[in-house]
């Protein structure tokens, strides 16, 4: 449940209020009793002075023998109604100080029993305007007199003593709440002012200063928080500083560093880690999910749990990207985590890429390495002698030898094309030159005829290494399975693309063997069980290093046709005028 805000200008003010009513209550009480008290011993010893007088009066009259005639004329000149009793209490003689006697108080009755006993006693009435006193006369025994003054005037002066003392009661009161008010808003404004400063300084304004006019305990206090802001300031900026320094260095990392909140929004993504998660992250968005294999938000949701340690994870987008993943939970002082985010598809590549070197190479030199060995196995077991013999074992050396050279060049420009450090260079190739020159060097079973199918004029924007090296892989494996019956290397052209083919009446393929002939290291049961299943799967990866892609049709028993397909590879050249 929240509590009500109640402001200290308005506690402080009832507070002030308080003490004012309070301090004037009393003040105005004591002076008011001491007043009407005055007042009523005033009265009080006027009223004995003349009851005195006036019993000295009527002892000399009875003395005379004239109380009778006398008590009127006394009871006038005294203005006192007088009543004389006998011992035994009973009434002698009374006579009015008006034309009527004031009504008997209460009061009346205890001044005749104490002149009885012989004491002289004067009672006032509540309201003042009444003095009953009573005396002994020396007549008699038990003989008294009781004498009964009207005050009016004593009455009216303590009735108007009252109301004014009210009064001023009621407006010192007032005056005291409107001053206690005024000095709490006076102190709930400067407290005020504290609390402004200190929210703008929560709210990263470090630029408000705080004034302090008066050197008192609040002058004092904003002081001390007007220091306090500039150490904050200065503080925050050698902070604000050292972030964007860090900020600088986390951009530039060949990392990606992504900091999510509690709620996953994120605070920092470095363009690396923008890159690798496909986003344009922006501090306050969402931590998106940008893979359907790995929950990116539940990784990082683990990461706030309670006692929750280093967390790594390796995730696939696809076939060809490798991510790893470190998760780094918050620490109790903080609310963030953070998420470092590797690639490892280049590195993945280039170990592949290495891999794949070796076994291309081990299977493309393999051929050329075989003929110059045999060659030169022929020459040293006496073909040397011989000239015309020695002459074309010695072509057929530097033929495979350039081969060599050519395959050397082209699995290297093939190895840095797939580890995607290096784009094969392009150059204007005559395909039907390309395409005899493979013709002429496929050694084909005997009854099997190869021949050329291709325009004069084609030419294709490719890189010549790495097309023949294709193109021989295709011939050589259409030698193995053709035999007898036709090879047909041909190329021609739709549009801007350059189709080549190499087609062969041999063995064809089962429809199993075609979903993984050109799968590395495959070797179906209807293909050759002595080589390494690394021809095709070599050519399909030359073919994706030119741009292209590859069409296979066959069936068992009625040959292949393999397809070559390169988009934006032909080159149209100008008619000569």
């Amino acid at each position: 449940m929240t509590r009500r805000f109640i402001g200290v200008r308005w506690w402080l003010g009832a507070a002030f209020a308080l003490v004012a009513a309070v301090s004037t209550a009393i003040v105005v009480s004591q002076f008011s009793s001491r007043s009407e008290s005055a007042f009523r011993v005033h009265a009080a010893q006027l009223a004995v002075q003349s009851a005195t007088l006036a019993a000295a009066e009527v002892e000399g009259a009875d003395r005379a023998g004239t109380l009778g005639p006398r008590l009127p004329t006394i009871a006038q000149h005294f203005d006192l109604d007088l009543y004389v009793y006998g011992a035994r209490g009973q009434l002698l003689a009374k006579a009015p100080a008006r034309t009527k006697f004031a009504l008997a108080p209460p009061e009346q009755a205890s001044a005749l029993h104490a002149a009885s006993a012989d004491q002289r006693r004067a009672f006032m009435t509540s309201s003042g305007g009444i003095v009953v006193v009573g005396a002994p006369l020396a007549v008699a025994p038990g003989v008294a007199i009781v004498s009964v003054s009207r005050r009016p005037d004593v009455a009216a002066a303590i009735g108007i003593l009252n109301d004014q003392a009210l009064r001023a009661g009621v407006i010192a009161g007032l005056i005291g709440v409107l001053v206690g008010l005024l000095f709490a808003q006076a102190i709930a404004l400067r407290l005020r002012r504290l609390t402004s400063a200190a929210e703008a300084i929560a709210a990263g304004d470090f630029e408000r200063s705080v004034r302090y006019r008066f050197r008192d305990e609040f002058g004092a206090l904003a002081q001390s928080f007007d220091r306090m802001r500039r150490q904050l300031r200065r503080s925050f900026r050698h902070i604000e500083g050292e972030r964007d320094r860090l900020r600088m260095l986390l951009e530039r990392l060949h990392e990606g560093v992504v900091t999510v909140d509690d709620q996953l929004v994120v605070q920092f993504a470095n363009a690396e880690a923008r890159r690798v998660l496909g986003t344009r992250l922006a501090e306050g968005d969402q931590l998106p999910e940008p893979w359907s294999t790995f929950s990116l938000r539940e990784f990082a949701a683990s990461l706030f749990n309670t006692g929750s340690a280093l967390a790594q994870a390796h995730v696939r987008p696809d076939e060809e990207r490798a991510l790893a993943l470190v998760g780094i939970p918050a620490q109790p002082e903080s609310d963030t985590v953070l998420i470092v985010l590797d690639d490892l598809t280049e590195q993945e590549r280039r170990e592949l890429s290495e891999r794949e070197f070796v076994s291309n190479a081990a299977h493309e030199l393999r051929t050329p390495l075989t003929t110059i060995i045999g060659a030169v196995e022929v020459l040293q077991a006496g073909a040397k002698d011989d000239p015309v013999e020695r002459d074309r074992f010695l072509t057929h050396i530097e033929r495979e030898a350039e081969r060599l050279a050519r395959l050397a060049g082209a699995l290297l420009t093939l190895a840095r094309a797939h580890a995607g450090q290096e784009r094969p260079r392009l150059d204007a190739v005559s395909l039907a030159e390309l395409l005899q020159e493979v013709a002429d060097d496929t050694r084909s079973a005997d009854g099997v005829a190869v021949s050329v199918e291709c325009p004069p004029e084609l030419v294709a924007n490719v890189n010549r290494d790495l097309l023949e090296q294709a193109l021989r892989n295709l011939a050589e494996n259409a030698v193995k399975h053709t035999p007898s019956g036709r090879i047909v290397l041909r190329a021609y052209a739709a549009g801007t693309v350059v189709n080549v083919e190499v087609e062969d009446t041999g063995v064809g393929m089962s429809a199993e063997t075609q979903q993984h002939v050109f799968d590395r290291f495959y070797r179906g049961q209807d293909r050759d069980a002595e080589g390494f299943g690394l021809g095709l799967a070599i050519v399909r990866q030359t073919v994706r290093s030119l741009g292209g892609h590859i069409e296979l049709d066959s069936a068992p028993g009625e040959g292949t046709r393999v397809r070559i397909v390169l988009e934006q590879a032909r080159v149209r050249e100008e008619a000569v005028a």
